[in-house]
């Protein structure tokens, strides 16, 4: 089972500060039966720009390797969308997984005509992205977060914690591509969402479709399409992955 959204990566962002810490949450993660992980730290202009992020990615990997814990780890960020998406986009110094997808986020309070135009300007970069934590922000309605979908978003909800009734009802029709643990360290906002993840896992279905048919939202039936490639990501599982 993949985990898409992670701050798993020690020295990066607002998550662990060690590689021993690192190496908990995995373990911790390994418990809920994750055993694919994606390291998605902040990437916020001002703030957080991936450094050390190479280095220590390194370090962790040869760490899981000497205590041959069986994961997969991979690069990923989450990006902050704000005033300088423009040039965060055209700079590309940020982590994309799978070459195409870009995991992102904004404010709770950002109204939705400025992040509707935020993630206009990530597809028009020719990003597809993945936006974080729908839950999150308050502005959204159901159908605000249904219209981004079709404009080719795809939308993602933390496992643990209480759900917004339009969330709740989003999930069960098949809008919400993936759930993902948002995971931050070991005893705050950790991997202890198991029941949770359970319940949600009961509430989702999905349908697929193939990588070359990306782009034909309209004729995708509204509950929960995905591509190919993340049916790969999604082994063993049948839903898709704050700051």
């Amino acid at each position: 089972m993949v985990d898409i959204h992670t701050h798993l990566l020690f020295g990066v962002d607002d998550g662990p500060k060690t590689v021993e810490e690192s190496i908990e949450m995995i373990r911790d993660g390994m418990k809920l039966g994750f055993n694919e992980f994606y390291l998605t730290s902040h990437y916020n202009k001002g703030r957080f720009c991936n450094e050390n992020y190479d280095e220590n990615y390194k370090i962790l990997q040869k760490k899981c390797e000497e205590l041959k814990l069986g994961v997969k780890l991979h690069k990923g960020n989450e990006v902050y969308l704000d005033e300088n998406i423009e040039k965060v986009l055209k700079e590309k110094k940020f982590n994309v997984i799978k070459r195409k997808f870009l995991l992102v986020e904004f404010s709770p309070l950002t109204p939705v005509s400025v992040g509707e135009s935020c993630l206009k300007k990530v597809l028009k970069a020719g990003f597809v992205p993945i936006l974080a934590h729908v839950e999150r922000y308050g502005n959204f309605r159901g159908s605000d977060l249904v219209r981004l979908r079709k404009l080719g978003v795809k939308l993602q909800v933390n496992i643990g914690g209480e759900k917004p009734r339009h969330i709740v009802r989003l999930l069960k029709e098949g809008f919400i591509d993936f759930l993902g643990s948002d995971a931050h360290g070991v005893e705050k906002r950790g991997y202890t969402a198991g029941e949770e993840l359970k319940y949600m896992k009961k509430m989702t279905t999905f349908n697929e479709i193939k990588e070359e048919d990306k782009g034909n939202e309209k004729k995708q039936p509204a509950n929960g399409v995905f591509n190919s490639f993340f049916r790969s990501l999604l082994t063993g599982i049948k839903f898709g992955g704050d700051s």
